[in-house]
């Protein structure tokens, strides 16, 4: 139950903390960021599950551990993301689109590509609508919150900005302690190959940012750490649904662990190549 608090949280002030870092000149030139958008959404809804997918099958990794991994690489639009746009020093107004992009579209297509990858029938309406209002008040509107307070309030919200950022820190710091003094044992039960296949998925969501040779340092490192970040809270919610098993849900928690330090040291890695820039 706190974990899921403490995710709540971090949901809610990173998002928010995203808004407040939105410049009005960098929401007027959005539409030059529209092909960075199709390319997240083909990464992440496209390539990576299926890269997953075939890297998860030769690592042999076990049936239900191979579940919440494909689970989790098939759900983009994590909320956190935006506390890692912002130490990577990305383009916050790039990191609110993708987020916004990838929440959206992951009501609909995360429980679509799962079904297929399970044998299943596909849309569910119900499950649609839930999503979607979790993803409408954990996300959108606290980051609408965010732009509005920056937009008409800039004084007095731009010297709470950096708190907001700290206060994200350590929920994000905080969760990663109670995955790990949680479920670190039974995560471990799970298996090395288990742990390799979280790392190799994650790694393979971190990539996309490489790729763009031609874009501006802040543009790569937004899209690296956006799709770097999944959403475990619909992970956590499809797998709960649809596989109802331990062992799956402990992946899923593991999973987390390994994605929120390895996107640390990504950030870093991004960071540390603006400050050579400068």
């Amino acid at each position: 139950m706190l974990i899921r608090i403490v995710l709540i949280l971090l949901s809610l002030s990173s998002m928010y903390g995203l808004g407040l870092r939105i410049e009005k000149k960098e929401l007027g030139s959005w539409s030059k960021f529209v092909p960075i958008l199709v390319f997240a959404f083909f990464w992440n809804f496209g390539i990576l599950p299926l890269s997953v997918f075939f890297a998860e099958n030769l690592l042999g990794v076990s049936e239900l551990a191979f579940a919440a991994i494909f689970l989790c690489a098939a759900s983009p639009g994590g909320a956190s993301g935006g506390l890692f746009v912002l130490r990577a020093k990305g383009n916050p107004a790039l990191g609110g689109m993708l987020i916004a992009l990838l929440n959206g579209a992951n009501t609909v297509l995360t429980p679509l590509i799962f079904s297929i990858y399970q044998g299943g029938s596909g849309f569910n309406f119900d499950l649609f609508l839930k999503l979607f209002l979790i993803g409408t008040f954990l996300q959108g509107l606290p980051l609408l919150l965010g732009l509005l307070s920056k937009y008409f309030f800039p004084k007095f919200f731009d010297p709470i900005a950096p708190w907001v950022e700290k206060f994200s820190t350590f929920c994000l710091v905080l969760s990663i302690l109670l995955l790990i003094f949680q479920y670190g044992e039974y995560a471990l039960s799970l298996g090395w190959i288990a742990w390799i296949g979280a790392a190799v998925a994650v790694g393979l969501s971190l990539l996309p940012g490489i790729f763009l040779f031609n874009s501006t340092q802040d543009i790569r490192a937004s899209l690296s750490m956006v799709s770097g970040i999944r959403s475990l809270s619909l992970a956590l919610l499809l797998a709960e649904l649809h596989l109802k098993q331990s062992e799956t849900l402990l992946t899923v928690l593991m999973y987390g662990t390994v994605m929120y330090l390895i996107s640390a040291i990504a950030a870093e890695f991004w960071n540390g190549k603006k400050k050579i820039q400068t």
